[in-house]
């Protein structure tokens, strides 16, 4: 009996997936646990197994495709065997027109009105920051992002491009986005064009933070809790103090969240994903670090449950193990506030009459000023690297 293998719903609001590679040929036989097809979505990629034993009798999309969830995309029964003509017919598939199981996800998740309102302004719904029911993209967003897009073009903010050679005469290559650089692409492009993004930066005396690093290292069960975690555990206890921080901003209505559902930056080959630790302020040092550890593997492996790629309530990115002193994380919307995090850098100072130096750490703080405003932003900050100073007593707290 011939099966028809279908893109399978990676999550609740996943409306397609790419199929990025094949791992059979139609004609060839597989098993089942054997792999057929890798595919990605905007925040995960999945390799896809056979379920049943027997022949590839068609491959039903080409590698790089956008598939809508649930289409047929293989079929594999017994040689020979008669199947459903799904997409092209089997002899012609270089000459069929691609099947009507690629879609495009442009209008994926846009209200009618949302979607009449941008075709008006001649642009692309998607850029719009969502604030809607499940992340859709709604009326107030586009009209949001349309006034953005005013305010810059009065302030004289435009692009000229010259290219400083004939086109015709230089070498390049064409390459397609992935669906996670497409996703990254939209979301921090809305999320600069939609929000009120300012940036405060503060730095603290790390010497206590490495001094109780030093001490777990003598522990094999803690040694693998590295400073990040620290900041992390850290973030965590600071924020129920500003609850403006710890909140989405959806239009003229702020959600604020009882607990501290942390999103932590992970950087993989596919692209930044940004996994969250639920109820994180509820959690101790070592189980952040260890439920840290896991989501980063599931990221990089691919095999990261959708549903652990959304929900975060706060974002903290770390960019200090490049050595960046400094820099201006980005909002990931409707979120009100992401925390950099930068390298330790040797500062020097007057204690006891005498100059020292010591170990110096800066966060980074972005904010949507539109929620909070810059006193609470920089209390939140001075408040966070006293904690850290003080690393030891907030663990006791």
């Amino acid at each position: 009996m011939a099966h028809t293998v279908l893109m399978p719903q990676l999550g609740i609001s996943e409306e397609s997936a790419i199929l990025t590679a094949w791992h059979v040929r139609k004609g060839e036989t597989v098993k089942s646990g054997d792999k057929l097809f890798s595919l990605e979505t905007g925040k995960s990629a999945f390799d896809v197994e056979s379920e049943h034993t027997g022949t590839v009798l068609a491959l039903l999309a080409e590698e790089g495709g956008e598939i809508a969830v649930k289409a047929p995309v293989c079929v594999v029964g017994e040689a020979g065997e008669q199947w459903p003509a799904y997409g092209p017919a089997p002899a012609a598939e270089a000459a069929t027109p691609a099947p009507p199981a690629l879609i495009a996800a442009d209008v994926r998740g846009v209200s009618p009105r949302a979607r009449r309102l941008a075709e008006k302004n001649d642009i692309d719904p998607a850029s719009a920051a969502p604030t809607g029911p499940s992340g859709r993209v709604i009326e107030r967003d586009v009209r949001a992002f349309v006034n953005a897009r005013t305010e810059n073009e009065r302030a004289g903010i435009t692009e000229s491009i010259t290219p400083a050679h004939d086109i015709q005469t230089v070498d390049y290559q064409d390459k397609p986005l992935s669906g996670i650089r497409k996703t990254i692409a939209k979301t921090m492009s809305a999320s600069l064009a939609a929000a009120a993004q300012l940036t405060h930066t503060a730095s603290f005396d790390a010497t206590r933070v490495l001094e109780y690093r030093g001490l777990l290292k003598n522990h094999p069960e803690l040694n693998g809790v590295t400073l990040t975690d620290m900041v992390l555990y850290a973030v965590t206890r600071t924020l129920p103090a500003f609850p403006a921080l710890n909140a989405w901003l959806m239009g003229d209505t702020m959600r604020v969240f009882s607990e501290v559902n942390l999103a932590c930056a992970v950087d993989t080959e596919r692209g930044l994903m940004v996994p969250v630790i639920f109820g994180a302020s509820k959690k101790t040092l070592l189980e952040i670090s260890r439920e840290l550890k896991t989501l980063a593997e599931g990221c990089r492996g691919g095999g990261i449950d959708p549903k652990l790629l959304t929900g975060g309530s706060f974002t903290v990115s770390n960019l200090g193990q490049f050595g960046i002193e400094s820099f201006t994380p980005i909002l990931n919307p409707p979120q009100t506030g992401i925390l950099g995090v930068n390298t330790i850098t040797a500062r020097v100072r007057e204690a006891d009459g005498e100059i020292k130096t010591y170990p110096c750490m800066s966060l980074s703080l972005t904010y949507d000023h539109r929620a909070l405003d810059g006193a609470p932003a920089s209390k939140f900050l001075q408040t966070l690297c006293k904690n850290l100073e003080s690393f030891t007593a907030l663990l006791a707290g």
